[in-house]
């Protein structure tokens, strides 16, 4: 078996391929700066070793928005039932802090159908995690970042990914 040094990546910006890893696109680096430093170092490298590709959705977030958040399922979207416990005033989010504590990444996909089926696909984003989780343990364990990282997905860290959660939040990380 041979093994690939490098990915031949179609450009986001442009249509030329580069023997490169992933780079965040504009938007995601703006977001990702609204983060504390430990989670940008951890992204920023999980990024650069990632099979699939991943954005920044929401690094820090106003208070406003959080409200907006905290009335879904209370006040508005009455269907959708409740998405957050954190209003933002009375209970701070890790969103909420600034820098943020915090962020919510989403999958990435060249082709717009293929991305509408897999931006927010749970296999995908488990993928992520793990890489997200392994390079953050490496970073605190070089003493490069001072915090540890945890995952939505699994929030008490025992390797039991959603089963055993009270909410499944699985594009969420935030710092210890």
């Amino acid at each position: 078996m041979i093994l690939k040094m490098f990915r031949i990546k179609k450009s986001r910006t442009k249509d030329k391929k580069e023997i490169m890893g992933y780079a965040f696109g504009n938007r995601s680096k703006q977001r990702l700066a609204t983060c504390h430093p430990d989670i940008q170092k951890v992204l920023n490298l999980a990024l650069s070793r990632s099979n699939v590709d991943f954005g920044v959705s929401e690094g820090h977030r106003s208070i406003e928005t959080q409200q907006a958040y905290y009335a879904i399922g209370r006040t508005v979207q009455l269907r959708r039932g409740t998405i957050t416990n954190v209003d933002g005033i009375i209970k701070k989010g890790k969103h909420n802090y600034t820098p943020s504590k915090a962020v919510d990444i989403y999958i990435w996909h060249d082709e717009l159908e293929t991305r509408k089926k897999i931006s927010y696909d749970g296999m995908h984003l488990a993928y992520v995690a793990g890489l997200i989780e392994s390079c953050a343990k490496e970073l605190h364990d070089r003493g490069e970042i001072t915090h540890k990282i945890r995952w939505g997905g699994n929030w008490d860290s025992d390797g039991v990914i959603i089963f055993d959660q009270n909410l499944d939040d699985m594009p969420h990380f935030e710092i210890k």
